[in-house]
């Protein structure tokens, strides 16, 4: 199967749930409502797709001008290992750049320092990340 990317297409809820299902990180009641206003809320994603179905997604919060966060990279149990999250950070992480941002932080679930690392991307010494709500 042929994997293709976009940066252009916003992924709608009901195709971004079963990703996020598959992560285990929708708490009760949030569904594809849910995510619909969560994309309507994000810079951009960086989608990959197989026959039109999404199959990995990575989404980017930023201010327009300076400061960009990278989040929520989840490829599907089936497709991961394949090179898909790899090719969603770099092109999201590319086309941010490209817009300007001269500051992005990509935030990583608990387990994935291991693949950053092996992206090239190191960990941010000296600054903690804290939990507000």
């Amino acid at each position: 199967m042929s994997v293709c990317y976009t940066l252009d297409r916003r992924p709608t809820g009901a195709e971004l749930l079963p990703l996020y299902e598959a992560a285990g990180w929708l708490e009760p009641g949030e569904d594809a409502a849910f995510l619909d206003r969560l994309a309507s809320g994000s810079r951009q994603f960086a989608c990959a797709w197989e026959d039109g179905r999404l199959v990995g997604s990575m989404r980017a919060l930023a201010d327009g001008v300076s400061d960009a966060y990278l989040l929520d990279l989840v490829v599907l149990p089936g497709r991961r290992r394949c090179g898909i999250g790899a090719q969603l950070v770099r092109r999201l992480a590319e086309a941010l750049k490209a817009e300007g941002y001269g500051w992005g932080i990509l935030v990583g679930a608990p387990g994935t320092a291991a693949f950053y690392a092996h992206l090239g991307l190191p960990a941010l010494e000296g600054y903690v990340p804290y939990r507000l709500v």
